[in-house]
């Protein structure tokens, strides 16, 4: 497509000016350091232009051999703090088409969300690279251009944010600094994920929201408007209040599926009971918004409830004979993310040993995957523990339909994000720091945002 058709401002390779997407804004930082180090000063101009770089631009020639163009640098959390695993950095190749808030409706007016595995996919890039499990991105190839004001994206999933680099120089490596390669902590420096956020007794699952980066002022009590991303609702013994807000009883919005439509993910901190008084008289409301609309589900301890006491039943998830195990627990090393899992763990200091983590105060409330039957595919994946002892695991719904048919997901944490007992207090509150626990659920979390894939292979940069 020309930008005569786009009605943009076609501009010469040396020039090359942002995008903004409908949701976010352009902060034009200086995000080049001498080494890429986190002392790099932004500056503080913010552009809102629609002009971009022109696709149809003739890549620099004439470089020395092993001296190509090439923006090199690292992804980090909303907080700065942990470099990210299979974030997508890439140079638009257009305007950034607008992120789509809440889930669509199932195609055709059918009763799953049949393959939308991503309705946040990346059209068209010029240059497209994923970080690796050090959070590092080289980004290069013919369409890397040189000149001033390139835009730069990192996404995964529904998080977005785009910074515009002052200038790329021909024939060398570019480093992004790296107080300017983090992925948003608020909805003015980009698009986030609108998130339910079920607060409980008996753990803090928030604490991780607030471990990562995010600001306390997306946090909202109930639902009121999209251009706030965690909207809490009170699950049993949870908090009552958010940011001075009386919290609404979560009991009116999770009794089905298609009034949870508007959240793409939904987080559910264990409540200290596997009580039902607060939930449907029909658990398959969870699995509804997973299976038809595509919804994410982050669980903790009690509520796998919601996996097995389905129309599910005990198809993916056991809902007894548990273990505790021992530490230090094993990580799945045996399909590529959970290799990725393994060495990220060992890169951000949760772990002191490949394929292994220790965790504190494990549960034994579900049992593990469930068996498959002879001649089917596995339905779901461990990725810390195994059998009866797994304490991590997650799988991908529609459950027994084609990976590409897929576009749900679902984990279950059988360990309390913030220890036993964490629950219960008001918004915000004090969080305990990032430690081993809270790191592996941060990597949960970010590839619970991801497109959903077939988990047998690597992720693969966008085309």
């Amino acid at each position: 497509m020309t930008h005569a058709k786009l009605g943009l401002v076609a501009v010469l390779v040396a020039s090359a000016v942002g995008v903004v997407g409908a949701c976010s804004s352009t902060v034009r930082n200086n995000v080049f350091e001498e080494d890429g180090g986190a002392d790099a000063t932004p500056g503080g101009n913010t552009t809102d232009g629609p002009s971009l770089l022109d696709p149809d631009s003739e890549p620099t020639t004439g470089c020395p051999a092993g001296s190509e163009t090439r923006i090199t640098g690292k992804v980090f959390d909303p907080a700065g703090k942990n470099p990210l695993y299979n974030i997508q950095v890439y140079i638009p190749g257009g305007e950034l088409p607008p992120i789509k808030v809440g889930l669509p409706d199932p195609p055709g007016g059918g009763a799953i969300c049949a393959g939308q595995t991503c309705d946040s996919e990346v059209q068209n890039p010029l240059a497209a690279t994923l970080t690796n499990t050090k959070g590092e991105f080289d980004l290069k190839g013919p369409r890397v251009f040189a000149g001033k004001d390139v835009p730069l994206v990192m996404q995964i999933g529904k998080w977005r944010r785009k910074i515009v680099i002052p200038e790329v120089k021909a024939c060398q490596e570019n480093k992004i600094a790296v107080a300017d390669s983090r992925l948003p902590k608020n909805g003015r420096e980009g698009d986030m994920p609108q998130i339910m956020m079920v607060l409980g007794d008996y753990d803090a699952l928030e604490c991780l929201l607030s471990g990562i980066g995010i600001d306390n002022d997306e946090f909202e009590a109930g639902y009121s408007t999209p251009t706030k991303h965690i909207h809490v609702f009170r699950g049993i013994g949870g908090g009552a209040r958010v940011n001075g807000q009386p919290v609404p009883d979560v009991r009116d919005t999770w009794d089905q599926g298609y009034k949870m439509q508007k959240f793409d993910i939904a987080m559910l901190s264990c409540e200290g009971t596997p009580e039902a008084t607060n939930k449907p008289a029909s658990f398959n409301s969870m699995r509804d918004y997973t299976t038809v609309f595509g919804g994410r589900v982050f669980a903790t301890h009690y509520h796998a409830q919601w996996a097995y006491k389905s129309g599910w039943g005990e198809a993916v998830v056991r809902s007894s004979g548990g273990s505790t195990g021992s530490n230090p627990y094993p990580v799945n090393t045996s399909f590529p993310k959970g290799q990725a899992f393994a060495d990220w763990l060992v890169n951000v200091g949760a772990s002191t040993t490949p394929g292994k983590i220790q965790l504190s105060d494990p549960s034994t409330y579900q049992g593990g995957l469930a068996p498959v039957p002879a001649g089917q595919p596995a339905r779901g994946l461990e990725w810390i523990g195994t059998g009866a002892s797994a304490k991590y695991i997650s799988f991908n719904t529609p459950i027994d339909v084609p990976p590409a048919q897929q576009c749900g997901r679902f984990v279950i944490s059988d360990v309390h994000a913030a220890g036993g007992g964490s629950g219960g207090e008001d918004l915000p509150r004090s969080c305990p720091g990032l430690n081993a626990q809270l790191a592996a659920l941060e990597f949960m979390f970010f590839d619970l945002s991801s497109c959903v894939q077939d988990e047998s292979k690597p992720p693969e940069p966008p085309k």
